[in-house]
């Protein structure tokens, strides 16, 4: 009725806070553009009102209708076939165009690296470059295609993959940029009420900055602690986890459409269900839970590799030796998927249980916690090993170089506390998940169970 108030759904202030920020954005009919990201936004817009394509029924970008590639797609899963060839066959032209461009990309720098025309980019650099590939490719493979290939296809994975690096990662670091600018403007403003208050150490700061900042760290250990704390929680865990969930949201798919995962609602969705080349099959609650998770690790996996080639290449010396150290240490601990499958509970209990209290707050906190433990842990102890190096006097602030490699490494015996500290965060967020996600898992399949005692109970049957 035109008349009638529409109900909003249930926000929480993170919701709210979104929702807020969201509308700065838009004035008199008009959508303002500060970036990439707001033109790719503007050009969906564009794309759906000229096409009519509010339902998502064809792939952005290449425009090829879901009819086209989904009914292979869905004839693989219907019929369990596990042939890695013919589900490479049936992707989209948008996941085609992705995996060929990745190829070239890949033999374009395996010849780079053979011409020696880069002393820091060599064969061995190319051989860890395949690497990081390979193990954000190997825990995909474990968890889509060994544990739940029939519940996502291949052609999805690609997509949130794609997204996960391409999309979420160069968002993550402009958010983190600014944030973290912003906290060291606020850092640097309380460090001069300190000197302020120091008369001492601001003469030494005038005579000896390096040696008073030192002084510094040693002395008021609670601010640089509070200082770790806005670095750990705001700018990685709240900007990342963030990032990832809405990375999420970015992609649509034929295996993630609404109205499939609806086992009540056969009769009423099979003309749309139809018209993404989906004949009148709908998956069940339990198999769209289980895509979601992929879907959600997929996305993080994308973030994970594109991350770890940073830290490998951009921020870490060149090195083999450096690279190699860097890449088994990010490998160690994969908590990027551990937290995306995480979220994908509380994204599950909204879309699937239809549980309204859980919002955008209630969904990435559980792993805005872990992820922010992480990295505090971490970033603690990294400060008290400097401290304790400056109390010692063996802090030279060298750069490492191939040649003081061996002296720049920490004694395994200071690591070894922080390290036991991250490996249990990482035990019991991986437990906290299991024991929530067979919970889920659970109340999904009772609701596959009740919906197929309702239709055995129709009269339409």
């Amino acid at each position: 009725l035109q008349g009638a108030a529409v109900e909003q759904p249930e926000a929480d202030v993170c919701t709210r806070l979104w929702g807020c920020l969201s509308r700065t954005f838009w004035c008199c009919g008009c959508w303002c553009q500060c970036c990439g990201i707001c033109a790719v936004a503007q050009e969906e817009r564009e794309v759906n009102r000229l096409t009519g394509n509010e339902h998502q029924k064809i792939d952005y970008l290449t425009f090829q209708p879901y009819s086209e590639y989904y009914p292979s797609i869905q004839n693989l899963m219907e019929h369990q076939i596990r042939s890695p060839w013919k589900h490479i066959q049936s992707i989209s032209i948008l996941s085609s165009k992705l995996l060929k461009n990745v190829v070239a990309v890949l033999v374009v720098l395996f010849v780079y690296s053979l011409a020696n025309i880069d002393s820091d980019f060599t064969w061995e650099s190319m051989i860890v470059l395949l690497l990081t590939l390979g193990q954000a490719f190997f825990i995909e493979y474990l968890v889509h295609w060994k544990w739940n290939l029939f519940d996502l296809s291949f052609d999805s994975v690609v997509k949130y993959f794609a997204c996960g690096f391409f999309l979420t990662t160069p968002s993550a670091v402009v958010f983190e940029m600014v944030i973290s600018t912003f906290a060291s403007v606020v850092a640097f403003i309380v460090g001069g009420f300190v000197l302020a208050s120091d008369s001492q150490l601001a003469k030494d700061f005038e005579s000896d900055p390096q040696l008073a900042l030192q002084e510094f760290m040693v002395k008021y250990p609670a601010l640089f602690i509070i200082y770790e704390f806005v670095n750990a929680f705001i700018v990685a865990a709240v900007v990342e986890e963030m990032v990832k969930y809405f990375g999420y949201r970015m992609v649509v798919t034929p295996d993630l459409l609404p109205g499939r995962s609806a086992p009540s609602s056969r009769n009423g969705n099979d003309e749309e269900t139809a018209a993404v080349g989906g004949g009148s099959s709908v998956k069940s609650v339990r198999s769209t839970g289980a895509g979601i998770t992929v879907a959600m690790v997929s996305v993080a996996l994308g973030f994970a590799c594109c991350e770890n080639l940073m830290y490998i290449f951009v921020y870490s010396p060149p090195s083999l030796g450096v690279e190699i150290s860097t890449l088994l240490a990010r490998s160690l601990f994969p908590v990027h998927p551990l937290c995306a499958a995480i979220q994908s509970i509380g994204v599950c209990k909204r879309d699937l249980e239809g549980d309204k209290k859980y919002g955008l707050g209630r969904i990435i906190l559980p792993a805005i916690l872990l992820h922010g433990s992480f990295d505090f842990v971490l970033m603690v102890a990294a400060y008290f090993m400097q401290v304790n190096t400056i109390k010692e006097g063996t802090d030279d602030d060298a750069t490492a170089t191939p040649e003081n490699e061996d002296g720049a490494t920490e004694d395994i015996s200071e690591q070894l506390p922080s390290m036991l500290m991250v490996f249990g965060l990482v035990i019991s967020g991986y437990t906290y998940y299991v024991v929530q996600s067979r919970a889920q898992t659970r109340r999904l399949i009772a609701m596959d169970n009740a919906s197929a005692l309702r239709e055995q109970n129709s009269p339409l049957v």
